[in-house]
C-alpha cells in the first residue's frame, strides 16, 4: 500500500540519512518516477526532504527537523524512555541506546518541569544476580539470530547430564529473572527452549540457517517451563514467614489459621525445582500432602542431618 511505503521512506530516511532515488526504487520495487512522486507527497505532508546533487547526493530528511508533538504528546515521549530504560538495562545493546538518545532529543523542546522528571513507572529487566557472563551469551546470541547463524552448545538438563547441541535461534525470552533462548535443536529435530545459565559453552558458528515457520507471538511458552506434571499440594507455613508465603503464593490460596500459621492450597509442577523450593523454607513449613512430597522432604531432611552429626 502507498501509505505504508511513505512511512517506510520517512523511516529509512531517518535511520540511513542520505539516500538515493535508485537506491529506494531497488529497495520498494517501484519505478524512478514513483519515487519522486512518494518524496513530493512526504514533503508536502510536512517533513522536509532535501535533494542533493552529484555522485555522492541524494535525499534526506531536513537537519534538526523533530517529530511534531501531534504525533507523540510529552508524556508519551517520557513513557518510551521509560520503557527503553528498562530494556537497555538488560542487555548492552547499542542500537537501543542510540534510539534512546534520538528519542531524548525530542524533548529537548519540552518544559524543564518535564525534561528532568521521572516516569511514574521504573522498568528494570535486569534479571537478580545477572553476571557478565550472563550479558556476553545474550548478545552473542542476538548476533547470531540477526545474521541467522547456527550456534554449538554444552548445555546441562536439569538431571545434571551435559549435551552438546547445534541450534538455530530465533528469540531471547527474559521469562521472570531468568534468560532463555529460543531455537531448533538440530539433535533433537524439533523446537527448544534453552535457559542460558545451564549453558556451559557456545561458540556461533560460520553455518547459516534458512528461517523455519515462527509465530513467536503464537507459541506456548508455558508449556516448556512446566513440562512436569502438576500436582496439588497443601502446605502449612509458620507464621513468621508470612511475607515471603504472600510474595509467592496468590491470596485466594492462602488461609490464616488462628494460631497466626498460613494454610496454603495450590498446584505446582513437581520436578526438583519444587523440592529446592521446599526445602528453603527449612523448620517454618510441614507439607501435609501430598504424601510423595511429604516423604521426599523428609527423606532430603534426613541425609541433610547426617551431614552434621
Amino acid at each position: 500500500m502507498k501509505v505504508e511505503r511513505l512511512l517506510a521512506i520517512v523511516i529509512m530516511l531517518l535511520n540511513k540519512r542520505r539516500v538515493s532515488a535508485r537506491e529506494l526504487s531497488d529497495h520498494f520495487e517501484v519505478s524512478l518516477r514513483t519515487v519522486y512522486r512518494d518524496l513530493e507527497t512526504i514533503n508536502a505532508a510536512g517533513i522536509p526532504i532535501v535533494a542533493y546533487p552529484g555522485a555522492s547526493g541524494g535525499y534526506e530528511i531536513m537537519e534538526n527537523f523533530t517529530i511534531d508533538r501531534q504525533y507523540l504528546s510529552l508524556d508519551e515521549l517520557v513513557a518510551v524512555i521509560a520503557a527503553l530504560k528498562g530494556v537497555h538495562s538488560s542487555t548492552d545493546d547499542k542500537q537501543i541506546g542510540q534510539l534512546l538518545e534520538k528519542i531524548k532529543a525530542l524533548l529537548t523542546t519540552a518544559p524543564s518541569s518535564l525534561q528532568g522528571s521521572a516516569h511514574p513507572v521504573v522498568y528494570d529487566f535486569n534479571p537478580w544476580g545477572s553476571t557478565p557472563a550472563i550479558a556476553e551469551k545474550v548478545n552473542k546470541l542476538r548476533e547470531a539470530i540477526e545474521k541467522r547463524l547456527r550456534v554449538r552448545i554444552t548445555y546441562t538438563k536439569i538431571q545434571g547430564d551435559a549435551t552438546e547441541r547445534t541450534i538455530e535461534p530465533v528469540t531471547l525470552i527474559i521469562k521472570g529473572y531468568v534468560w532463555y533462548v529460543y531455537g531448533y535443536c538440530l539433535q533433537r529435530q524439533e523446537d527448544r527452549l534453552f535457559r542460558l545459565s545451564r549453558i556451559a559453552d557456545m561458540s556461533v558458528l560460520t553455518e547459516e540457517f534458512s528461517p523455519r515457520p515462527y509465530h513467536v507471538d503464537k507459541l506456548e511458552w508455558l508449556e516448556e517451563w512446566y513440562t512436569a506434571e502438576r500436582i496439588s499440594l497443601v502446605l502449612e507455613f509458620a507464621s513468621r514467614v508470612h511475607v515471603r508465603v504472600r510474595d509467592m503464593f496468590a491470596p485466594e490460596t492462602i488461609e490464616t489459621m488462628q494460631d497466626g500459621s498460613m494454610l496454603v492450597r495450590t498446584k505446582m509442577p513437581d520436578d526438583e525445582w519444587l523440592t529446592g523450593m521446599l526445602l528453603s523454607f527449612g523448620d517454618t513449613l510441614c507439607v501435609h500432602e501430598p504424601p510423595h512430597v511429604r516423604q521426599r522432604i523428609g527423606d532430603a531432611v534426613k541425609r541433610m542431618a547426617k551431614l552434621y552429626e
